[in-house]
């Protein structure tokens, strides 16, 4: 087995955790194995060589023609240094529009190419998966039905457990708290927080005045560009044993509402997209639900409030409604069976020695 050399990318912060997780299995594994990256600091704390920082170029706020040209050059980079250095192995987390551009360059360069977390081409441009067949030697997919989906259209797939449920803790007590503590999820990037954080503010202020509820609002972005009130209490890291205190939350689909949905925590989605992006989302996506416990579902479990429905007053009504002692008692059940369908433990060490004990034949 060829595995002295593995190249892994990840170009943002959710998927960068997972491949740096990975990346230490494969270590545990093979310790001879030289490690280089493309991510953000978690890849560049666990790779041997670091060759450039691609998760923060969203984070800074670049804009998209400064973000192209960084990414075009980068790509000239990559290809001089997969010559130079001849990785036996390369592994794409999510990310799709520039990881399918460095998988193409390695299928030229006859590098076998490992993709874990697929990128979400069911909701949307389904058409990528035929791309994908012609250059990823295997998936390792997170989702359930994804397996079916890819093995359909030729990708050799395999459902490995989502690795979430190796970092995300089960809340303990679910006994609402008087007054009940609301989680209040803003999002990651600053553009997210710029739309989300009015909203979220206002829906707060009535939830304020109609429950006296307290707060807590988690952000790993530390400059919010606002002052938050004196009853909203600031949470900057990712801290689940401070999560674990809340007893619902208002948050965006995505990673967010994934992780509250594995520790059972209910809670309100919302998203607000700019106008022109909302139109192009409109055209392509393809699914019924935004959040992935009603995808897996296929029911509404957690309320969705997506563009002109995610006012303020909706989203409030939503969690007063939620925090009734028997509609609460039904989400945390239901959430408890959601967590039962991703999975068991263990899923970057099985990962890890799938990709190590897999032929290098292309």
């Amino acid at each position: 087995m060829a595995n002295n050399k593995i190249f892994i990318s990840a170009g943002d912060l959710s998927g960068e955790i997972h491949a740096a997780n990975l990346a230490r299995e494969i270590k545990k594994i093979n310790p001879q194995c030289q490690i280089y990256a493309l991510g953000g600091n978690n890849l560049k704390s666990v790779s041997d060589i670091f060759i450039e920082d691609i998760v923060n170029i969203n984070a800074f706020g670049f804009l998209p023609i400064k973000q192209f040209f960084f990414l075009k050059k980068l790509l000239q980079k990559l290809e001089n240094f997969f010559l130079s250095e001849k990785p036996d192995k390369i592994i794409l987390a999510d990310y799709y529009g520039f990881h399918i551009v460095v998988a193409k360059l390695a299928k030229k360069l006859n590098i076998p190419v490992y993709y874990y977390i697929s990128p979400q081409v069911w909701a949307s441009r389904s058409y990528r998966i035929k791309t994908l067949a012609e250059t990823v030697k295997k998936m390792f997919v997170i989702l359930p039905f994804e397996e079916e989906l890819y093995r359909k259209s030729g990708v050799d797939a395999v459902f490995v457990g989502n690795p979430l449920i190796d970092i995300v803790p089960v809340k303990q007590n679910f006994e609402i708290t008087k007054p009940p503590l609301i989680g209040l999820f803003p999002g990651s990037r600053k553009s997210v927080i710029k739309r989300h954080l009015p909203i979220i503010l206002e829906t707060a202020k009535i939830l304020k005045e109609k429950l006296n509820a307290d707060f807590m609002l988690f952000s790993v972005n530390k400059d919010l560009g606002i002052k938050l009130p004196d009853y909203i209490k600031f949470e900057p890291n990712n801290d689940f044993s401070k999560r674990e205190t809340i007893d619902i939350a208002v948050c965006p689909s995505g990673t967010v509402s994934l992780e509250n949905a594995l520790m059972g925590i209910p809670m309100t989605v919302m998203y607000k997209l700019s106008y022109f992006n909302y139109f192009l989302a409109r055209l392509i996506v393809k699914v019924k639900y935004i959040t992935i416990v009603n995808i897996l579902a296929d029911k509404k479990v957690v309320p969705e409030f997506i563009q002109f429905d995610a006012t303020p007053e909706k989203i409030a009504a939503s969690i007063i409604e939620q925090l009734k002692p028997d509609y609460y008692a039904s989400k945390t059940q239901e959430l408890a069976d959601f967590r039962k369908m991703l999975g068991t433990t263990g899923v970057s060490k099985r990962v890890a020695e799938m990709i190590l004990n897999d032929s290098v034949k292309s």
